[in-house]
């Protein structure tokens, strides 16, 4: 068989890609108002567009409606992104089962991986044989697979199938009837996606959607997930058909962490924008950051993979950064005590793409094991009164330095 020479390589590269932009199919939308689109067989409530002005009001109601279904604390759970680092966040709420520390959470909330995460820690510790199968079984390694030359026909890097094959095997009828038990309760359980045509966080009140019933509901509850957890160039986006005024249109939604790193940074800035005085709704804000706070020094690799794993990451470590600061002024106003877990430096050894069986089950086992350790929140206070975000150091990749000793992070751990 005759080797294709390097001009001819370059040529055949050149063409498929110019002819990707000639068979990519067009789009019509997007909606002139994207806060008032609908969808198809459910209620305008089923989203919120962080957009929109009348937000700020959605959500003190949802706080209200579900401080007032509140057991002997009023709890809220935040999960932030993290791609293959969803494991920590999963382990985590396993070893709080197993050392009898899980709450009863009025509102969870997730982004991207923590998304993932989610309808399990809504549902409740019965679940967590579940969400251990989802985060260490065997077909996580399959997770990722390279589409090769149809990467240039079409977005995304890898297959989205075998995503959509392993969520669709978790979001079965049973789990939606059962978020959907919950909801009528009272509790809350939101996913975030970003809508790229409208620039916007939206939020989806998987609830809702779950009452809807049937499996209509069920394949929109599954298409959400999947497209919060669409990070963008590595996983195709999801299109969701919407209707305004009799008019059909097709919106692209990827990785809610595009928007921020965990849902609550859209809504509450909201909230903080509103004059008027705030409710007090006493009780715990609990964060899960699937991802660490202070940088490490690594050779990237020169391949496309790790360079947009890497990329992913930084971002995420910066607008978490930022965001905490957010969050943290909205506990105080609200009287909620902010506790916070992030994957300190010894257990930061997966990537956000490193989908290793081995990895996963390794990250997932050793936050199942923090939690035996005794104090596992951090002090929110003290973590942005007196944490320096100087980077520690992978001895395996870089020469070692003189200040390693001083990474705060890893001493409030």
């Amino acid at each position: 068989m005759n080797e294709i020479s390097p001009m001819k390589g370059l040529i055949l590269v050149m063409t498929l890609t110019v002819l990707s932009g000639c068979v990519t199919p067009p789009r019509t939308g997007p909606p002139p108002t994207p806060a008032a689109a609908l969808l198809n067989g459910f209620p305008p409530t089923a989203r919120l567009n962080a957009a929109d002005p009348k937000i700020s009001r959605a959500v003190a109601e949802f706080m209200e409606r579900a401080s007032a279904s509140a057991d002997s604390s009023f709890d809220i759970l935040s999960l932030s992104g993290g791609g293959a680092r969803g494991a920590f966040g999963a382990g985590f709420l396993v070893g709080l089962t197993r050392a009898g520390k899980r709450p009863q959470f009025e509102i969870v909330s997730g982004v991207s991986a923590g998304a993932l995460i989610a309808p399990f820690a809504f549902l409740g510790s019965e679940w967590d044989p579940q969400m251990t199968a989802a985060f260490t079984g065997a077909q996580s390694r399959k997770l990722m697979s390279p589409r090769g030359l149809a990467a240039l026909f079409s977005p995304g890097l890898f297959s989205a199938r075998p995503l959509r094959e392993r969520v669709d095997q978790f979001v079965t009828i049973e789990l939606v009837n059962a978020v959907a038990r919950e909801s009528r309760r009272g509790r809350f359980l939101l996913v975030q996606t970003t809508d790229l045509d409208a620039q916007a966080a939206v939020l989806w009140n998987m609830g809702e959607i779950a009452r809807s019933g049937g499996e209509a509901a069920r394949e929109l509850f599954r298409d959400v997930l999947l497209a919060s957890a669409a990070v963008p160039g590595v996983f195709p986006p999801v299109m969701f058909n919407v209707e305004t005024n009799g008019q059909r249109f097709q919106e692209m939604h990827v990785d809610g962490g595009v928007a921020s790193p965990f849902v609550l940074t859209p809504l509450i800035a909201a909230l903080l924008r509103d004059e008027s005085d705030p409710q007090i709704f006493p009780g715990n804000l609990f964060l899960i950051l699937n991802g660490p706070l202070a940088a490490e020094l690594e050779a990237t690799p020169r391949n496309t993979v790790p360079i947009v794993s890497r990329s992913y990451e930084t971002g995420q470590m910066y607008l978490a950064r930022e965001s905490l600061v957010i969050v943290k002024e909205f506990a105080r106003r609200r009287h909620l005590k902010f506790q916070l877990i992030f994957i300190p430096p010894e257990m930061n050894t997966t990537g956000s793409l490193d989908m290793a069986q081995e990895d996963l089950a390794s990250l997932f086992n050793g936050a199942v094991q923090s939690v035996a350790t005794g104090d596992i929140w951090v002090n929110v206070d003290e973590l942005i009164g007196n944490i320096e975000f100087t980077p520690s150091v992978d001895m395996e990749h870089t020469m070692p330095l003189e200040n390693k000793g001083n990474n705060t992070q890893g001493d409030m751990q």
